[in-house]
């Protein structure tokens, strides 16, 4: 079911007041973008995953409902905060795995095209993580950029209009973000390379 973004934020207005109508009708009105992104976040998991799209999304809104004093101002707002409680779904279950120290628990990572798509592990998306943790500490909006295009899928026009700035700077700041996410996984992984030699 296609809705207005005013349908939308009318809904999530109700919601936090305490409709659960509205509640459900706004998880029916997103379902199947929240789709899209639930499978955007899986790039990262294992070929044989036993989490689905579907499950990320249940699981990323059973988080969300729990969460309080979380507020939305906006679908844009909601999508977007989706897609972080999602990737970070997908980051607690990478540490689960290497925590588990299990053999043969190899993980595909395509988070961004330079990240090799074969043969990784979980500690290739912990580095990824904490990359991304520290883009967002000293440049949000670069972080907000990877987050908005890799993780929701949204395109360098409709990532200009999510944080009102021109295309051109979404460009600019893409291309920054994933030169330095890639310096900061080759330190990361070499870092752990010292320490296992």
């Amino acid at each position: 079911m296609k809705s207005e973004p005013q349908e939308i934020t009318r809904l999530i207005t109700e919601w936090q007041r305490g409709s659960r109508d509205a509640e459900s009708r706004l998880f029916e009105a997103l379902y199947s973008r929240l789709r899209e992104i639930a499978a955007n976040c899986l790039k990262t998991e294992p070929k044989f995953r036993t989490l689905g799209p579907t499950a990320l999304v249940h699981e990323a809104y059973l988080r969300l409902m729990n969460a309080k004093e979380v507020q939305f101002t906006d679908r844009r707002h909601f999508v977007a905060l989706v897609a972080t409680v999602m990737r970070r779904i997908v980051v607690d279950r990478a540490r689960a795995r290497k925590a588990d120290k299990r053999g043969g628990d190899r993980v595909q990572v395509d988070a961004l095209d330079w990240v090799a798509a074969t043969g990784q592990d979980a500690d290739e998306i912990l580095n990824l993580e904490a990359a991304l943790v520290k883009l967002e500490a000293e440049r949000p909006r670069q972080a907000r950029v990877v987050e908005l295009r890799h993780f929701v899928g949204l395109s360098i026009e409709e990532t200009a209009t999510a944080l009102s700035i021109a295309e051109r700077t979404v460009k600019h700041d893409w291309e920054k973000a994933r030169l330095k996410l890639r310096e900061a996984i080759d330190l990361e992984a070499g870092a752990a390379a010292a320490g296992h030699g």
